[in-house]
């Protein structure tokens, strides 16, 4: 007579869902060394591990997934979204959060079917195992071997309509007529009541935090839309351009993060945020124009589009953090300004750099026309975004109950 062992789940209740602990051993090569270990949790977003070393949040991984004994296998991309202080023994001296990345319906599906195995097997789960890797960075590698074009030798002034900095050539007459016709919608953003209240100081902290929560994932994301078009050039100028863009914008989610922090949100929250409506149209739009677009059309809504307003925006609510330091949780500190300060500093050569890339290859009328509607499309886009989250009625609070789970 055969028994049937029972398995005891213990759950945690998350913002996007509950999750169930699973004990999977894990391997983790750190250095010479491997780390060996167990999962805390798995669910079909991403999973959860305590280790004796840490990783840096935005570390690119890879996951090889052996379910059960000969069961089934699974390979993924992540990258680490948390990493945190967590037992006092060297072995469990880190809890570190895992977050999936791109991973396809057939891969999700396959994933959901063997949780739910897990989840009623112990056994199944000790004679399972999930192989971690640091990925390799090509892009950054590739980057360091291409000719810098360095920021530090251009101004930071805008130059004036008609002028060219050194290195860049000058404006044909659509580009001055695309200026002339999108600076209204450039101008709206600007005036935007989220992006003058930010300025003043004067907007909620709340609205504050629904803001940045609200927009991680797109700042997140924005350096895989830039990738997607490095395999577009066909010069290495270009190319040049791409790639040190993406090296540089990769950082920035970190970025994002540390000024979250200093307005009193936890990380967690950023990581498991649900998008208003608004703000997942645009970042639809900039996967869309970036996968399907020509490389013209993609650079103008991403890199000029979005970019070039972007360092207006950060300019002048970096101006405004100095009313919300101190109040209601509110603790700027020196990396809480490394978003800002960065966008309105470098950005306005990224812009620049778009525009070449752009009279290059909209090298057809029709294409300067689909150039023109694409850059329009990202301002309208950005514009829905900030107006539905100053609109949003719900708050972020500082949320220290996913933190205080780890240690």
């Amino acid at each position: 007579m055969s028994t049937k062992k029972t398995v005891e789940h213990r759950t945690r209740k998350t913002t996007s869902g509950v999750e169930t602990a699973l004990r999977i051993p894990f391997e983790l090569p750190v250095g010479d060394k491997a780390i060996a270990g167990y999962t805390k949790a798995l669910t079909q977003d991403g999973l959860r591990l305590i280790s004796a070393s840490s990783l840096k949040p935005g570390t690119p991984l890879s996951l090889q997934f052996s379910f059960g004994e000969n069961v089934c296998y699974l390979n993924l991309s992540g990258q680490v979204a948390l990493c945190t202080q967590s037992g006092k023994s060297p072995s469990d001296a880190y809890g570190i959060q895992i977050r999936f990345s791109a991973i396809r319906e057939w891969e999700q599906k396959i994933l959901i079917s063997a949780i739910e195995a897990l989840k009623q097997s112990s056994r199944m789960q000790e004679n399972s195992l999930v192989k971690i890797q640091v990925s390799r960075d090509t892009l950054a590698l590739e980057a360091a071997r291409l000719p810098t074009f360095a920021a530090e030798s251009h101004s930071t002034e805008r130059p004036k309509e008609g002028k060219t900095r050194k290195g860049f050539t000058p404006h044909p007459a659509w580009i001055l007529d695309m200026n002339r016709c999108l600076e209204p919608y450039r101008n709206a953003i600007l005036e935007s009541r989220l992006v003058r209240e930010a300025s003043a100081g004067t907007l909620p902290v709340r609205k504050m935090r629904t803001w940045i929560v609200q927009l991680y994932p797109f700042i997140e994301t924005f350096p895989k839309w830039i990738a997607l078009n490095i395999t577009k050039t066909h010069d290495s100028r270009s190319r040049g351009y791409m790639i040190d863009n993406v090296r540089v914008e990769k950082r920035h989610a970190e970025q994002w993060v540390y000024m979250a922090q200093g307005f009193g949100i936890d990380p967690y929250v950023l990581y498991t945020v649900q998008p208003l409506p608004e703000v997942e149209a645009l970042t639809h739009w900039l996967w869309s124009i970036n996968t399907r677009g020509s490389l013209a059309e993609a650079v103008g809504a991403t890199n000029y589009s979005v970019e070039g307003v972007t360092q207006d925006i950060a300019k002048s609510t970096i101006k405004g953090f100095p009313h919300y330091d101190g109040m209601e949780g509110v603790h700027l500190d020196k990396k809480a300004y490394w978003w800002m300060e960065g966008h309105g500093r470098y950005d306005d050569l990224h812009p620049l750099q778009a525009l070449e890339v752009m009279k290059t290859y909209a090298t057809t009328k029709e294409l300067q026309e689909k150039v023109i509607f694409a850059t329009q499309r990202s301002f309208e886009y950005f514009l829905m975004a900030l107006e539905a989250c100053y609109n949003c009625t719900d708050t972020y609070e500082v949320n220290r109950a996913y933190a205080a789970s780890e240690k």
